[in-house]
Parts: C-alpha cells; sequence; structure tokens
C-alpha cells in the first residue's frame, strides 16, 4: 500500500539519520579511549582505525533498540504536529496502518539485532582481542629506545639506556620492582652491553662491566656484587588467543555451553533481551509518539525516552547480578521483558473501540 510504503520510508530515514549520529557520538568515546592507550604505548596507533571498524557492530548492540525507538517517536511526532496522520485517520485509515508500517521496521531492526548479537558482535570481539593482544607483543620486542624508561616483562622489569648503536648498548640500568620466586628485588648497572633476540621472540641481554645491588628497604641484608659478564633473558607476554571471556562467543555456541555457570547463562539471557528489547521498545513507542498540542513534541516523547532509561538500567542491574550468581536471569530479566510487553499491549489497545466500550461500562456502573 502506498501509506504504508510512504510511513515506512520516513521511518527508515529517520532511523539512518540517528544511527549515524549516535555512532559519531561513541565513536569520539571509543576514539578518546583508544588514543589513551596508544600514548601510554598499550597499543600502536596504526591499529586505531581497525580497532574502530571491529567496535561498530559491539556499539551497535544498545544503539540498534534506541534508533528505532527515537525513530518511530520524531516521525510519527512529526507526521501528527503535521496533521498528515488525522488526514489519514479522516480517509478511513485507522492505527492499524502505523501498527503495519511500524511492524516492518521493528522485525527488520530484530533481525539485523539478533545476527549483530548472535555472530557478528561476538566475532568483532573476539578478533578485536587478538589483535590488540599481537599488537601488545610487537611492542614489548620492539628495539629499545635510548633515553627512556622502558618497562619490560609486564611491568615487572624496568630497563633503561643511555644510548644504542645497532645492538650495542651503552649505560645501562635494570631494576626488578617486585620480587619473584625466591628472588629478591635487585638494581644492575653496567656501562655496555649488547641485546640478541632468539627465535621464540625473547631478548637475551648481556650486560658487561657493572654492579648489581641486591637486598630489600625493609631488612639490612644488602647483596652488591660486581661482575663482567652479566645476562638476562626477558621473555615476551603469553598471548591467549582462545575465548576468554562470554562476550566473544557466538550464540550457538554459547546455547550448548554449560549453563549451569552463572556467566553464561547472564550472557545468554542478555542477549534475548536485546533482541527482544526491539520488538517491546517499539511496540511502546508507537502509543506514546501522539502529540498533545498542548506540552508539545519534546515533552510528549519524554515518557517514552524515560521508559526507555528504566528498561537498560534495570537489565544492566539484572545481567551484572546474574553474572555474580546473586539473581537468576531466566526469571529476573524476563519479568521485566514481559512487563514491558505488557505495556505496550495495553497502551496499544488502550483506544480502541473495544477497550473503550469497556471503559464506559465501568464509568457507568461507578455513576450508578
Amino acid at each position: 500500500m502506498i501509506i504504508t510504503r510512504y510511513l515506512v520510508r520516513e521511518i527508515l530515514k529517520t532511523q539512518t539519520t540517528i544511527l549515524f549520529i549516535l555512532f559519531l557520538v561513541f565513536f569520539c568515546q571509543k576514539l578518546v579511549k583508544i588514543l589513551g592507550s596508544t600514548v601510554a604505548s598499550d597499543i600502536p596507533i596504526n591499529i586505531v582505525l581497525t580497532g574502530l571498524g571491529l567496535s561498530i557492530p559491539i556499539m551497535a548492540q544498545l544503539i540498534l533498540p534506541l534508533s528505532l525507538v527515537l525513530a518511530i517517536l520524531i516521525t510519527l511526532g512529526r507526521l501528527y504536529s503535521d496533521h498528515e496522520i488525522i488526514v489519514m485517520h479522516a480517509c478511513g485509515l485507522g492505527k492499524r496502518i502505523l501498527m503495519q508500517a511500524t511492524m516492518s521496521i521493528i522485525l527488520l531492526t530484530m533481525l539485523i539485532a539478533s545476527i549483530n548479537s548472535g555472530w557478528i558482535g561476538p566475532w568483532s570481539a573476539r578478533y578485536q582481542y587478538t589483535m590488540i593482544q599481537n599488537a601488545r607483543m610487537t611492542l614489548s620486542e620492539r628495539s629499545l629506545i635510548p633515553g627512556q624508561f622502558q618497562k619490560l616483562a609486564n611491568g615487572n622489569i624496568v630497563f633503561f639506556v643511555q644510548a644504542i648503536r645497532d645492538n650495542s648498548l651503552k649505560e645501562i640500568f635494570l631494576t626488578q620492582l617486585h620480587q619473584k620466586g625466591n628472588s629478591r628485588p635487585y638494581i644492575v648497572t653496567a656501562e655496555y652491553g649488547h641485546i640478541k633476540r632468539r627465535e621464540d621472540g625473547a631478548q637475551i641481554i648481556t650486560l658487561n662491566n657493572g654492579v648489581q645491588f641486591e637486598g630489600t628497604v625493609l631488612f639490612d641484608d644488602f647483596r652488591i656484587t660486581s661482575f663482567k659478564n652479566y645476562q638476562a633473558i626477558i621473555y615476551p607476554p603469553r598471548i591467549n588467543q582462545s575465548i576468554c571471556n562470554t562476550e566473544q562467543m557466538s550464540f550457538p555456541a554459547l546455547w550448548l555451553s554449560d549453563m549451569k555457570k552463572p556467566d553464561y547463562r547472564s550472557e545468554l539471557h542478555w542477549r534475548l533481551t536485546l533482541v527482544f528489547s526491539v520488538f517491546a521498545m517499539g511496540l511502546i513507542a508507537v502509543p506514546l509518539s501522539t502529540v498533545n498540542a498542548r506540552h508539545g513534541r519534546l515533552l510528549s516523547m519524554l515518557p517514552a525516552i524515560l521508559l526507555y532509561l528504566a528498561f537498560f538500567l534495570l537489565q544492566s542491574l539484572m545481567q551484572s547480578s546474574g553474572k555474580k550468581g546473586y539473581l537468576n536471569p531466566a526469571l529476573s530479566m524476563w519479568l521485566i521483558n514481559l512487563t514491558y510487553l505488557g505495556i505496550g499491549i495495553i497502551l496499544n489497545i488502550w483506544d480502541t473501540m473495544p477497550v473503550r466500550r469497556l471503559r464506559e461500562r465501568f464509568i457507568c456502573r461507578d455513576i450508578i
């Protein structure tokens, strides 16, 4: 039908615009976080754009329901303000035509949300984790920078060299910060040395003509050793490229996993809630998009936005409590889902003829 296509087209245009704006906002937030890690020499700058691209499916999990709600509120609110919907009703087209158009968008968004949260999002999180871990290992294996203090071996060793020429080092300072096994913290200084890399990525540092100070401040047992040759092996950090958390598991793998573990069970119901929220919040947004001439469009949108915020705040609380084993997510999260579904159904049938007649009967009985 022409009217249905018109409504679908208008809602889709608005939703696309809102998605673009929301992605820009979340992009800026993610960019600041990634650039902070780059400045701290945690990840190289050449993976910034790749990291941002891989963050899109993760950000879309929460952005898709919000974009749908705002698109329905803004589009239908504008049509109410411009009296287009009033003309539709005058021509014999009831609210059924609005539901047909919005349900088409809701089902399309639900399909995209299910694919994204079930497969694309976990793949993106897993690939991003592997890429960052490999980048950190590359940073740990890079050549030492002269004149700068650098942390090695997961931050347990601080290394400083005054000058580097090829693989030769000059004026070296090395210290172990924390006690490791039976060895005590130590400080090593040397006049010169050289560095060599093994095939497994480990670095062999050989120092010449230096002194080692071993001991702690709490005890007087210090040991000072002079040496001509001192050798230390610094191993690269181990990279675990396997799936390390539930956020990186696809939906089939999560469904077939051990549901007795609270974090697996909570993640499964959280992903189902992300898809179900598109339907529930879209259903609520249709009747709440009606614009009251006295209040204006912005104030008329306020109840729907407050319901949306309350929904995801409660569901986030239920998810975190479910991961810790405090609550059963199958009960707590779906109780909220069914409550919002009931709110949506009540709001949509509230102004229908059967409900009007039922309300009139109760009002007449109260008067009598």
